[in-house]
């Protein structure tokens, strides 16, 4: 294996030329994303620049974190847990910081924690009627919700009421609060996802970069601190701790089942959708005990008893069961039974007759009876086994969605984080990944006319294809740059004689 023919020592022999370091993918992602968020805050943070500039630059940094979010879905088995904890950790701290974004919910928590702080009942009264058009949270509130009452839950009200008795009408500060317990939230996703995705036989790491790093929980989750944030949180760990008791003897199940029937609970308490969760963990309990009534039965007293606890302990009362209907009131363009009823009503002032509130109200029904039927065969296959518990959870929130009167674009992710956790499939996880792509960039982060939004994405459009355009060549240059070749010399200019080799052979 050894040349000892006489030739250069291996010392004075020049190195072999490296070709220059490239960035991996998965890195190019990561820098990528941060990035993308740090640019669509800066956008948004600066006063100066004028609002089609404003509206383009944070539309393009949209688009670079969901390419940025596709990107590393092709190399995201390589990344432990850990890393992928980071990787959110880095683009979610510039959305930490930015004034609330693609919608202001968390203004409506305040007023009507203000008004529960207060004394007032937030299940009659509205913002404008309790706190008055001077109060400057008020001024805050949508112009759509400013005469509704409250349509959360006692458990999500008495949040709002001790943040409110904290702050009082201190906007920054209770943004601040409320968007730490968003994160509070995603923390708790970020725990439940894994273990969750063992569960069901899937891959934690593509859970947690289906799930934690979708681009809808950095947009509504944590920017927009949505009360779904710790809603969604609350759920899924209460479907892991409530499952583990299924693993245990029977003297350990009755503890962990009780806990997490009680986190179920109380996230229905802060909003109503949440009791979904409770059917399906009472449909799969019931499989696996040889009383199924009686188990379905036990799950729903317990369920039922948590809240009233939590309704008369609040001092709330039950007043959030007839403000259900409250969120109704507006006509979500998501929501596929709108869109039959908008569309009849085109049909009908073609005609000369406004038939649209009509139309709507039929197709709403028609969905609840839709939504009934898919609900109760989902529950059926859950008991018999042919669906695993945390897919039949995803599956029944999508039949909520679809069917329901209102959808807004975090409400996909009732259905996106269970099924996440249960994606065993390249095929399943693909089809979750476009649907929250395409639903990431139907909604810009501010509020503008239709002409400046239509403006904002054609130009962003341009800026995202110019940079495209850029990397590529770049990346193509890069590739195609030939390695400087090191100039050979004889071996008779080395003082080697000629015949004799002064290169080893391998």
């Amino acid at each position: 294996m050894l040349d000892f023919r006489p030739g250069t020592p291996p010392e004075s022999r020049p190195s072999p030329p490296t070709a220059p370091p490239r960035r991996s993918p998965v890195s190019h992602a990561v820098v990528t994303g941060c990035v993308g968020s740090t640019l669509m805050v800066a956008a948004i943070l600066c006063r100066f620049a004028p609002m089609p500039v404003t509206m383009a630059l944070s539309l393009t940094g949209m688009g670079l974190v969901v390419a940025a979010w596709l990107l590393l879905g092709r190399r995201h088995r390589q990344l432990p847990p850990r890393s992928l904890y980071a990787i959110a950790a880095a683009w979610s701290l510039p959305l930490v910081a930015a004034t609330p974004l693609f919608s202001g919910d968390v203004w409506s928590y305040l007023a009507q924690g203000l008004i529960a702080a207060t004394g007032q009942d937030p299940y009659t009264l509205g913002p404008l009627q309790a706190l008055g058009a001077a109060s400057p949270v008020t001024q805050h509130v949508s112009h759509y919700w400013v005469e509704t009452p409250a349509p959360y839950g006692p458990a999500w009200l008495t949040v709002s009421r001790t943040v409110a008795g904290l702050t009082g009408e201190h906007l920054v500060t209770s943004v601040l609060l409320y968007r730490l317990i968003a994160l509070a939230g995603v923390a708790l996703i970020a725990w439940a996802l894994p273990h969750l995705a063992r569960r069901s036989g899937a891959d934690p790491s593509s859970a947690l970069w289906l799930g934690l790093l979708n681009p809808l929980v950095l947009w509504h989750l944590v920017a927009g601190a949505h009360n779904d944030g710790i809603m969604l949180g609350l759920m899924l760990c209460g479907m892991e701790i409530a499952l583990r008791g299924t693993d245990r003897g029977r003297n350990a199940a009755g503890p962990r089942i009780a806990a997490g029937l009680t986190l179920l609970t109380i996230a229905a308490n802060i909003k109503v959708v949440g009791f979904a969760a409770v059917c399906c963990l009472a449909a799969a309990l019931a499989r696996r005990h040889g009383r199924p009534f009686l188990t379905v039965l036990g799950m729903l007293l317990g369920s039922a008893t948590v809240t009233v606890a939590i309704s008369l302990g609040s001092g709330l009362g039950f007043g959030w069961i007839g403000a259900i209907q409250s969120s109704t009131a507006i006509h979500s363009w998501l929501a596929p039974t709108n869109l039959v009823g908008f569309l009849i009503g085109a049909i009908g002032r073609a005609a000369g007759t406004n038939l649209t509130d009509t139309a709507i109200e039929i197709a709403v029904m028609l969905g609840a009876a839709v939504c009934a039927v898919l609900v109760a065969r989902l529950l059926w296959a859950m008991y018999q086994g042919r669906l695993g518990a945390i897919r039949g959870l995803g599956l029944v929130f999508a039949a909520v969605v679809l069917c329901g009167p209102i959808v807004q674009p975090w409400y996909l992710l009732w259905a996106v984080l269970p099924l996440a956790a249960a994606a065993r499939t390249r095929r399943n996880r693909t089809v979750l990944a476009v649907i929250s792509a395409l639903i990431a960039v139907a909604l810009p982060p501010l509020g503008a006319s239709a002409q400046l939004i239509i403006v904002g994405y054609l130009a962003a459009a341009l800026l995202l294809a110019g940079i495209a355009l850029l990397h590529r060549s770049e990346l193509h240059v890069a590739q195609a740059a030939p390695i400087p070749r090191q100039r050979t010399i004889s071996p008779a200019r080395q003082g080697v004689p000629r015949g004799w080799s002064s290169v080893t052979p391998w």
